[in-house]
């Protein structure tokens, strides 16, 4: 693709996304963000290995996660590879699924001073992979700091089975796949560890990457497809979508050891009301583009799946698992207003208590819709307020919200007595201290439940990462250590340590604040996990938890 052609469709993106970066070559080659239509050429199959004659023997694989100290223990499915896995199942093409995290959450190494690795240790998934003899490994991950495991893992598998062919997929693999495939992590003895990437959404490509194998060829062109053929680097756009998600089978839960998630108790929501969580999406994409924010980018075109689907699939859960709790993990749950109405109209059938842990677009939100939402079970939503300073909302977050509406907004939520968790980031570039506790300021005149404030980091795949890395803020190694619970990649002008602390009084003052306005309801959310945060905890709680821990 030529530099003329390296153009975005999103306006404040076009405007605001380094030229020739590695962000703005992924948008401007798939079709849901570019501004010239992509097509994919006709396929070109070349010889890879000998026919396996069947579908090969395939593993999918989540790595152990690389957290941060402070950092809560969060355990849920992996969704992502048991979305593929249960696609390819219905394909006729049997795999297995190991996540790593799960089947090692007590078990903590040490990478750097303030870096454990969470997850299976490394002798015991070489014995895995000794045992089962896998011919096709896929490794995914969510979070980009997790690419040291997942190298390291991939390594693994090289070292017991050089003749294994190693897929990965995930956002970071997926937009910044050349960085991906040539760093010295990835290379050994000029052999690379990972032989191809399947970038953006893999049911069907990882579908088509299998089929193609069982006759021994790689389709050189296929949309999507990066890698190594005959030591040379190839990678081909992301071309398309999956248009309609209710073509796609359920995950496949039953390839994981759900009794070990439920056991933990720890979802993405990590104080829930249920012993047994499900979480589910429903719906693919977010339009918004938030500076700050990188799976918008991954996937923009906002897709959901029908209201029957959705309700077919929690029936299935509560019959066959009797899960008593549900979590949406939607980018924007309530983005499409009609179809959101009737959603929550249907959902209240299904008797269970819901929370939305990765927040709620404030602009979406009407009492009209807020009524459906509480009667089918909403107990706790998060509100992604993201500032509580209309200035930085509008030049830095550049994300649409309204504080006018917030106060009546969280009084409605309140008298309705509905659980409120609210997100602030703070720390933007040019963001000032009177910037921020300006927006402190009118957050503490807000009745909220609980708050996170996390300090703005660039991650991989978001505007601000782009463009630090143009301006020479930061390397591309860098990255690797974000923390968004510390300043470690500076954005901007305060000293050292004096983000975090501005943070940290400002959670001990409003924590305190909360429990004194509403005790019982302080309790209510948690005092039967009270015991535990510490445990649950990586090293020393963060300043999040600990005020939390601290405020009795």
């Amino acid at each position: 693709m030529t530099a003329n052609n390296l153009r975005i469709k999103q306006k404040a993106l076009e405007e605001n996304i380094p030229p020739n970066s590695p962000l703005r070559e992924y948008l401007a080659g798939k079709n849901e963000t570019a501004a010239v239509s992509v097509s994919s050429p006709q396929p070109m199959l070349v010889p890879f290995c000998k026919p396996f004659g069947r579908y090969p023997k395939t593993l999918l694989v989540m790595p152990p996660t690389c957290l941060h100290e402070g950092a809560v223990k969060r355990v849920i499915p992996p969704l992502g590879i048991c979305y593929i896995a249960g696609y390819l199942e219905a394909q006729g093409i049997d795999v297995d699924v190991l996540d790593c995290i799960i089947e090692g959450i007590n078990c903590e190494t040490k990478i750097t001073d303030d870096v454990w690795a969470v997850g299976m240790p490394e002798e015991e998934f070489r014995h895995f992979i000794q045992k089962h003899e896998y011919e096709v490994i896929g490794f995914s991950m969510i979070y980009s700091p997790d690419l040291r495991s997942l190298y390291r893992y991939a390594e693994l598998v090289k070292e017991e089975s050089p003749q294994t062919i190693v897929v990965a997929g995930g956002m970071h693999a997926s937009i910044y796949t050349k960085q991906f495939l040539t760093t010295e992590a990835v290379r050994k003895n000029q052999e690379p560890i990972i032989d191809f990437v399947i970038r953006g959404e893999g049911e069907l490509r990882m579908a088509q990457f299998l089929t193609n194998l069982k006759d021994g060829f790689v389709d050189k062109h296929a949309d999507g497809l990066a890698g190594w053929l005959d030591n040379k680097l190839f990678i081909n756009p992301q071309v398309a979508v999956i248009e309609n998600i209710d073509i796609l089978p359920l995950p496949a839960y039953h390839k994981v050891p759900l009794e070990k998630y439920f056991e933990y108790n720890v979802p993405f929501s990590p104080y829930p009301r249920g012993k047994r969580v499900m979480q589910l999406l429903t719906s693919r994409g977010c339009p918004i583009g938030c500076t700050f924010c990188a799976s918008t980018n991954f996937s923009k075109k906002y897709r959901f799946r029908s209201v029957q689907n959705v309700i077919s699939e929690i029936n299935f859960y509560k019959k066959q698992y009797n899960i008593d709790e549900i979590q949406f993990a939607d980018d924007n749950l309530t983005f499409n207003r009609a179809r959101s109405l009737d959603f929550f109209a249907c959902l209240k059938q299904c008797e269970l208590p819901w929370c939305t842990p990765n927040g709620i677009m404030l602009s979406t939100l009407t009492t009209d819709l807020l009524d459906l939402m509480e009667a089918s079970g909403l107990y706790q939503i998060t509100l992604s307020l993201d500032s509580g300073n209309a200035e930085t909302l509008k030049t830095k977050h550049r994300k649409p919200v309204n504080l006018n509406r917030i106060p009546d907004l969280v009084a409605y939520l309140e008298e309705k007595q509905v659980l409120m968790h609210g997100t602030l980031v703070v720390g933007m570039p040019g963001e000032t201290k009177e910037d921020i506790l300006k927006g402190f300021n009118f957050v503490e005149q807000l009745p909220l439940n609980s708050l996170n404030v996390f300090i703005a980091q660039p991650i991989p795949g978001s505007e601000l990462f782009e463009k630090a890395l143009y301006n020479g803020i930061l390397s591309y190694e860098e990255a690797l250590r974000v923390d968004t619970a510390k300043s470690t990649l500076k954005l901007n002008d305060f000293e050292e340590g004096e983000l975090e602390q501005i943070v940290e009084e400002f959670l001990a003052r409003y924590n305190k604040q909360i429990f004194d306005r509403d005790p019982a309801s302080w309790h209510k959310k948690y005092a039967e996990h009270h015991k535990r945060m510490a445990k649950i905890c990586v090293g020393k709680p963060s300043a999040i938890t600990s005020k939390i821990i601290d405020v009795i």
